[in-house]
């Protein structure tokens, strides 16, 4: 038992990263408390790391007890490790461009992106790392999660080198960045506006438009589109990313719909959706953004003003409402679009499972007949080809689903998403995780929201 029992109680919180001291009452005439003392009340209380000198300073130096707790010890918390990422090769130079992030990117070199040729290089895998441990107040170490991996595999007209983790082109075409690989598409190019001399357009590569779409036009591709002006009240869908320049004037009859992430200046009165993220670079206006992974709007002015904003990791905005208290919507987690997706993915991987062990057990017999009576010859040759074939197609096909399905998982918590909002928040903003609500009534500067046991937090500098 320590001499200091009776005059400080000590609390470490649940995580035990975070011990905190307060003095009941004045300490004896006939014990001298020392800097020495107190750090052996700490360690006999086995509070060994992350200690606040300053904080014992402080307290032997005072002559009354100190009423308010004090911090005076912080643990470290672990820092997880990177994802895994597809590394673009973006320029014939080798000039390479970090794709895990939006906010790296510049717009105008996605839309003038040039063309590769056979046998380049188009991307590498960055793998992986460990990240690093971290302490409680105990001294105890907390483990790292590593980050998330992925199999990189091939994309559409490219070649796979497994050993070197890198994408070679099989075509002269332009380069279009999934999650897990990059394909090189053939390009269709506008050298103006899409207009009735053009009509709708779809492609089956990237499609380039060197100006406007106008209301009423449809453009849809497999790859990527670029558009260097501005889309009106028009529909475009890319199995890739959506790159627009000027900005979406959608007059709430317009939907930008990405397999991809979208890009953009502004977006105004438009209907948004990527399996990525979302980026505009000066403001979102009355418009609803749903992102699979994360909506951005911090490089210029960073509005967001009315409308709803849907992302499943992260939100992060400049200013959210306005003084006129603007009814504006934030949702962090799954909506009912991530849920449907999901369902059917598990459906989708179930039947590939059912059908891969349905081809491997035909094709197990086929081998054991051909061991037996020797090599098979005409029809029932071409069926062991057939179902080689299947077979190696449903392994791939199952593969990626196992990938898809893992992305997509998405803890029912919400623990890890936020928002964080770098100058101000105002009145009349809902504020969602999940099944949790906040209407935020005040104004609060440079906060980040998040859920924390079960309740929504707003955490300022």
């Amino acid at each position: 038992m320590s001499l200091l029992d009776s005059y400080f109680e000590l609390e470490v919180s649940k995580n035990k990263l975070v011990a905190t001291i307060i003095q009941l009452e004045t300490v004896d005439e006939e014990i001298q408390l020392t800097h020495e003392l107190l750090g052996e009340y700490l360690q006999r209380n086995k509070i060994s790391y992350g200690v606040d000198e300053k904080v014992i300073v402080t307290i032997c130096n005072k002559e009354a007890p100190i009423k308010s707790r004090m911090k005076i010890a912080t643990g470290k918390e672990p820092v997880k490790g990177k994802d895994a990422f597809i590394l673009p090769v973006l320029v014939n130079n080798e000039t390479t461009q970090d794709h895990q992030s939006l906010q790296n990117m510049n717009l105008k070199q996605f839309l003038e992106i040039p063309s590769v040729s056979i046998g380049d290089k188009v991307a590498t895998k960055v793998r992986a790392t460990k990240g690093e441990v971290g302490y409680n107040v105990y001294g105890e170490e907390i483990p790292a999660k590593q980050g998330r991996d992925f199999t990189m595999r091939k994309g559409k007209n490219t070649r796979l080198d497994e050993e070197a983790e890198a994408l070679f082109s099989l075509i002269d075409g332009q380069i279009s960045i999934d999650k897990f690989t990059v394909h090189v598409h053939p390009t269709y190019e506008v050298k103006g506006d899409v207009t009735l001399a053009t009509g709708n357009i779809s492609f089956v590569g990237n499609v380039t438009i060197n100006g406007n779409v106008p209301t009423g036009f449809e453009v849809y591709a497999d790859g990527d589109i670029r558009v260097s002006g501005t889309v009106e009240a028009a529909k475009l869908k890319a199995g890739g990313s959506i790159f627009i320049g000027a900005g979406i004037v959608g007059q709430n009859r317009s939907l930008v719909e990405a397999g991809g992430d979208i890009q953009t200046t502004f977006i105004n009165e438009g209907h948004v959706i990527a399996e990525g993220s979302i980026e505009a670079t000066q403001a979102i206006l009355h418009s609803t953004c749903i992102a699979g992974q994360k909506i951005i709007c911090t490089r210029g002015k960073g509005l967001l003003i009315g409308g709803s904003a849907s992302a499943r990791q992260s939100i992060h905005i400049n200013e959210v409402g306005n003084d006129m208290q603007t009814e504006t919507k934030l949702f962090i987690g799954l909506n009912q679009r991530d849920l449907e997706r999901q369902k059917k993915l598990t459906a989708d991987l179930k039947t590939a499972q059912e059908d891969f062990l349905k081809l491997g057990k035909l094709l197990k017999l086929l081998l054991e007949k051909e061991k037996q009576q020797g090599e098979l010859l005409g029809r029932e040759k071409l069926t062991k080809l057939k179902v080689q074939h299947s077979f190696q197609a449903i392994k791939q096909k199952m593969d990626e689903l196992n990938e898809l399905v893992k992305e997509n998982e998405v803890e029912e918590s919400h623990d890890e998403g936020f928002i964080l909002v770098s100058r101000t928040i105002y009145q009349n903003v809902d504020v969602h995780f999940g099944k949790y609500r906040k209407r935020i009534l005040s104004k609060y500067t440079k906060p980040k929201i998040a859920l924390i046991n079960q309740e929504i937090k707003i955490m300022t500098t």
